[in-house]
């Protein structure tokens, strides 16, 4: 039996020698393309060939693509685990051309893997062609021993889009009929029916797809200038139907994590439905331990948000198997095991990654006692308002921001009589999916349409920013907001590091650059014009493009920081602290690191003085460009999550740093100035963040502080050094002055009640009530009243107070336990009716509850309406 490694192995190994390259797989995270929250195709990385924004310098490559799923229009989450052969994490073979081979090359190589090289048997196998692709049949017609009768036509199942607009074109790909479905089952043997219907039997292998066109948002389709093949071959799949499997999750690829989730939860798998949560744990924690490797953060939003919701599933899952303590990240080392040889990534980041998954995984336990409060707290008020539904809406709160499955709070509900609107929770979900579809689309891609197209073909923008603030340039395009250069010094947005910012001089007028940004091969330099307009004829006029000096040497100079910080960090946290996000401005920098607790006040200071010691030793910065391989084994730093062309640009501060960079930097590190760490905080689990300043922006800043230090020094009369004795006994003062207030004021409330009482109404019943107006207290003080009365006024009593504040009249009502108990009266219910008095709004618990109104004028009314009103509700028997 072929191993899964050998199968890959020999994918790539076969188009290699037909002249292929290897181009290693790109980061989940998708490289300068918003559209899309994960990579999910082998065709991403290059998108920008198949639209004419971008080239390579081969014709020809393969690769295997780390893929995932799980929003937009590819969402095989809710099929994940139900099922044998969806995943969220998936490997995708495939080979392209970009304008080179085309149909004829593309089948037969096919057709040579699959049938001689792996040996699939041509009786089982099927080819589908697009409708009008007279071509594509006839090549599989002429060149494989297929037959005609073996080859089916469809319309939309052969067309391939990667999303509503963007490269497409028809497509063909190659069925295997499996006998049966994963259970065994025989399934009807007609490949008319089964083909592209769903069936288990009839399974997609291969998708070959010719991209000719590209879809623009009217829904129209306009021809590329060249034709590219874009091929993709679930690795996952392949591998069972080599290895005999009716089951992606029996082959070796899965097959060790299923006994180590057995292993950690005692309960063994099994096929078929029973063995749901195993298959899905597998998969998640494959898709969590390859999405955190390149970078993804646990957070509550974008792609951090989906690989939370994974976590969650997960974990909900290992508790139909038993397991309610922290297991995923136990799981971590297997799928290194089974896949660290192919990803070296997650081999080097796996102490990370299973750090930050038992965090998530131990306040995910925190998030669920959060949950259960708040289906407490909207039970009861649904209670209080004598109905008997849920809202869908608050379901679906339980479920989206703390992982409630709906059967769960259905659940809950049932235990207190209540039930919940699913349909109402189902509308919810369609939103959310809807916008997860909307996500999950590509963006417009009319700015690469208008400017490629009105552009000579072959041009780009060539960035001289490194060496030069200011060039001669010739102009290619303009519009009202926007110019595009042959030359240009100004930096376009990326790398973490903000754009430049400045102006471009032409002969009638002057152009105000705000931002700058790469579209495929052209820098595009957005903003307005100032003096003049855009000329009718702007293509070749000659413009000067100048940057503004003092913003671009601020930036530099947080970004050299950045590198001597992240050096520091390395030394005094461990080589684990690596980085995990940054922006760099021209007013400060932010720097995102891997570490698993808060950093010390003391280690703060020891790493602001060590950055700073650099500084001081005005050690030059290096720049050289070399091959990738090269520089990393020359000891440079690659981040993880970015994908790095052949040559690379490395920053050397001599005798200390070494990082893949392609921002811009100082001359030496003196330039810097001073560097000041401003805040240290948390942004997700097993990830802190440092924001500093430099230059100007830290002297000015050290020297406010000191301001304010001398001030406090005269306020206290004090010396610096002696500044935190003095203030820490001015805490412990005030500490205590405001432990002796409570307490007098408590005193003070015992003793009241005890004045109050003494003219009180009983009630039928043996009821105490009381009514009062208390003159310049507040809310607080009402309500450490109401808790003495129900502490010395009667076991059986019902109170109102009230004061006036800021033009308001306040009520606290209170009931004691027993008349609570008894369904007689309710705090809750009685002030309602005050506040509608009042003209106001309140409300609260049984036994003590609040209100505010706008009618001062009436507070004596009303005291005195409250005795009708308690004596109505005890009339009535009990309170509704």
């Amino acid at each position: 039996m072929r191993k899964s490694s050998e199968i890959r192995a020999e994918f790539i190994d076969f188009f290699k020698k037909r002249g292929h390259t290897f181009v290693p797989s790109a980061p989940i995270i998708p490289k300068g393309d918003p559209t899309l929250l994960f990579v999910n195709a082998g065709m991403v990385q290059f998108k920008d060939v198949f639209l004419g924004t971008g080239t390579r310098d081969y014709r020809r490559a393969v690769n295997s693509q780390k893929c995932i799923r799980v929003s937009g229009k590819h969402n095989d989450l809710e099929s994940v685990g139900r099922d044998t052969y969806h995943h969220t994490f998936f490997e995708m073979l495939g080979n392209w051309s970009f304008g080179d081979y085309g149909k004829e090359e593309t089948i037969a190589w096919a057709w040579e893997l699959l049938t001689r090289v792996w040996g699939l048997p041509i009786d089982r196998l099927y080819a589908t062609v697009h409708l009008e692709d007279d071509e594509a049949e006839e090549i599989w017609s002429r060149n494989t021993d297929l037959g005609r009768d073996r080859i089916f036509r469809f319309d939309k199942d052969n067309f391939w889009e990667m999303g509503d607009i963007g490269p497409c074109g028809p497509s063909s790909e190659i069925h295997i009929d499996l006998g049966h479905d994963p259970g065994g089952i025989a399934l009807a043997a007609d490949p008319h029916t089964g083909l592209n219907s769903g069936s288990d039997r009839f399974v997609e292998l291969w998708n070959l797809v010719f991209i000719r066109y590209e879809r623009l948002p009217d829904g129209s389709l306009i021809p590329l200038k060249q034709m590219h093949v874009d091929t993709g071959m679930g690795f996952e799949r392949i591998c069972s139907v080599l290895q005999g499997k009716s089951s992606n999750f029996e082959t070796d690829i899965f097959l060790p994590l299923l006994e180590r989730i057995s292993e950690i939860s005692g309960a063994n798998y099994e096929p078929g439905l029973k063995g749901t949560p195993h298959r899905v744990i597998a998969d998640h924690i494959r898709m969590l331990t390859f999405a955190l490797a390149d970078g993804v953060i646990c957070s509550n939003e974008g792609r951090g948000y989906v690989a939370r919701r994974i976590l969650r599933r997960a974990a909900r899952f290992g508790r139909e198997l038993g397991v309610h303590e922290p297991f995923l990240y136990r799981l971590v080392s297997t799928v290194v095991d089974t896949m660290g040889t192919m990803y070296p990534e997650i081999v080097k980041r796996s102490p990370n990654i299973a750090q930050a998954i038992k965090a998530e995984e131990e306040s995910f336990g925190v998030t669920l006692d959060r949950g259960l409060e708040l289906f407490a707290n909207v039970a009861g008020k649904v209670l209080d308002r004598g109905e008997n539904t849920i809202a869908g809406q608050d379901a679906f709160k339980l479920y989206d921001t703390y992982g409630f499955p709906l059967d769960l709070t259905v659940l809950l509900a049932r235990e207190k009589g209540l039930k919940v609107d699913e349909n109402s929770f189902g509308s919810c979900m369609q939103r959310q999916k809807d916008q997860s579809r909307a996500e999950g689309k590509f963006a417009s891609r009319s700015a690469v349409r208008e400017w490629t197209g009105q552009l000579a073909e072959g041009s780009r923008s060539v960035f001289t920013g490194y060496d030069c603030l200011e060039v001669d340039s010739a102009v290619l395009g303009l519009d009202e907001k926007t110019v595009i250069l042959d030359r240009t010094p100004f930096y376009p947005e990326g790398g973490g590091q903000v754009a430049d910012q400045g102006f471009i001089h032409g002969p009638d007028f002057t152009f105000r650059v705000r931002d700058v940004r790469r579209l495929g091969s052209l820098i595009l330099h957005e903003g307005e014009f100032e003096k003049g307009g855009p000329p009718i004829e702007a293509s070749g006029t000659t413009v000067k493009a100048a940057v503004e000096k003092e913003r671009r040497l601020a930036t530099a100079r947080n970004h050299t920081a950045t590198h001597l910080l992240h050096r520091v960090l390395h030394e005094e946290l461990g080589e684990a602290a690596t980085q995990a996000g940054s922006l760099v401005s021209p007013d400060y920098l932010r720097f995102d690191f891997h570490h698993y607790e808060k950093v010390s006040e003391e280690m703060l200071l020891t790493i602001e003085k060590r950055v700073n010691a650099e500084i001081r030793a005005n050690r030059p910065v290096k720049t050289a460009e070399m091959d990738y391989d090269e520089a990393v084994a020359g000891g440079a730093i690659a981040l993880f999550g970015e994908k790095y062309e052949k040559r690379v640009r490395v920053i050397e501060v001599e005798l200390f740093s070494k990082e893949l960079c392609g921002g811009t930097h100082v001359h030496d590190t003196g330039q810097i100035g001073a560097f000041v760490i401003v805040s240290e905080s948390s942004v997700a689990a097993g990830v802190r963040r440092i924001e500093a300043y430099t230059g100007e922006r830290a002297a000015a800043w050290l020297l406010e502080r000191s301001r304010l230090l001398a001030e406090l020094e005269h306020i206290f009369s004090a010396k610096p050094e002696g500044m935190l004795e003095k203030a820490n006994e001015f805490l412990d003062n005030q500490k205590t002055l405001t432990k002796e207030l409570s307490r007098a004021k408590e005193n003070l409330q015992r003793y009241e009640i005890e004045e109050l009482l003494k003219g009180n109404l009983d009630l039928p019943g043996n009821i105490r009530l009381l009514t009062r107006f208390i003159a310049d207290v507040d809310m607080e003080y009402l309500k450490g009243l109401g808790d003495a009365f129900r502490e010395k006024g009667s076991s059986r009593g019902v109170a109102l107070f009230a004061t006036e504040k800021d033009n308001k009249i306040l009520f606290v009502c209170v009931v004691t336990d027993e008349l609570v108990n008894e369904g007689k009266l309710k705090a809750g219910d009685l002030i309602s009716k005050i506040a509608k008095l009042a003209g106001g709004g309140g409300g609260g618990k049984p036994h003590l509850a609040t209100a505010a109104g706008k009618f001062t004028n009436k507070r004596n009314e009303i005291l005195t309406a409250f005795e009708r009103i308690v004596e109505e509700t005890l009339t009535k028997g009990s309170v509704k």
